[in-house]
């Protein structure tokens, strides 16, 4: 994606941006307080993908980023946003967009959505597709798209992050623009991703992992405590709750046994690209 043609004209086209709810979104870490949703599933990073927030950079919020990276024709995309209120609040509810093709990115990679909609080039100030999907409880949300690209293929790249200058044959590629409805360019942290076709193999992404936490004891006598697993095998920190409080109570990680019954406790956390949300309960027997 030739990133600096996606804001061309921008100055002239406002209004009918948004007018047509292409709310623009680029970015890296959430800037304090603002809004986020960003890719968590693929995982991209530095080994895997090119920053090209630098192109865009003035356009948008500090926490926005753009980067572009390599798949193979025909793969299948499954799209997870972790969306906030604030950088770190998980957004339940909320609406969300994926704008297929983003307009003004020179876009012309072709799609098939999961209910088997097709999905043009992009054309101006028009995107080729618009999803539209609401966070879960986690803040989470998800979109698949399939590529069907069989022509104008590039050569497959010498690496994973070889500079889009180096590309041949020519250029073709989809940007995925994710949208918090009702916040503008500047309004929130978003990660703008582009992804080059290339004439390899279908891109398999390896499903995230099932979070495991310690064992817990299962009975614990009144008047004493118990430390729970504060992370979870995969490093994550785990959020604990009873659901029994006039039997148990929890502080952080620790629980306090208040008198004799079934204390009933949960575990929870939002995962990451690697791993898979985790929610899980205990029952504790309080003698």
């Amino acid at each position: 994606m030739n990133i600096r043609t996606l804001k061309t004209g921008r100055a002239l086209v406002s209004l009918a941006l948004i007018i047509a709810a292409s709310v623009t979104a680029i970015p890296s870490s959430s800037a304090a307080g603002l809004p986020s949703a960003r890719l968590t599933s693929p995982s991209y990073n530095a080994t895997n993908s090119v920053d090209a927030t630098g192109d865009i950079a003035q356009y948008y919020s500090a926490g926005t980023k753009a980067f572009y990276t390599y798949i193979g024709h025909g793969t299948k995309l499954s799209l997870t946003y972790m969306v906030t209120t604030d950088g770190m609040t998980p957004a339940f509810n909320q609406e969300v967009r994926l704008q297929i093709n983003a307009p003004y990115s020179g876009s012309k990679a072709n799609w098939v959505t999961a209910d088997g909609t097709k999905v043009t080039a992009q054309d101006g100030g028009n995107f080729g597709l618009e999803l539209v999907g609401k966070t879960d409880s986690m803040g989470k949300v998800t979109f698949e798209v399939t590529n069907t690209d069989t022509t104008g293929l590039e050569d497959a790249p010498t690496s994973a992050i070889q500079d889009r200058g180096a590309i041949k044959p020519a250029r073709l590629y989809g940007t995925m623009k994710v949208v918090i409805v009702g916040k503008g360019d500047k309004d929130a942290d978003t990660d703008l991703v582009t992804f080059d076709i290339t004439n390899a193999a279908p891109t398999v992404f390896a499903p995230p992992a099932v979070q495991k936490v310690a064992t817990i004891a299962t009975s614990l006598a009144v008047g004493k405590t118990l430390a729970l697993p504060a992370k979870s095998a995969s490093g994550l920190a785990v959020k604990w709750i009873s659901t029994t409080k006039t039997v148990c109570t929890i502080s952080g990680s620790t629980l306090t046994a208040k008198k004799k019954g079934s204390c009933l406790i949960s575990g929870s956390n939002a995962g990451d690209s690697k791993n898979k949300a985790l929610s899980v309960t205990k029952k504790i027997t309080v003698k």
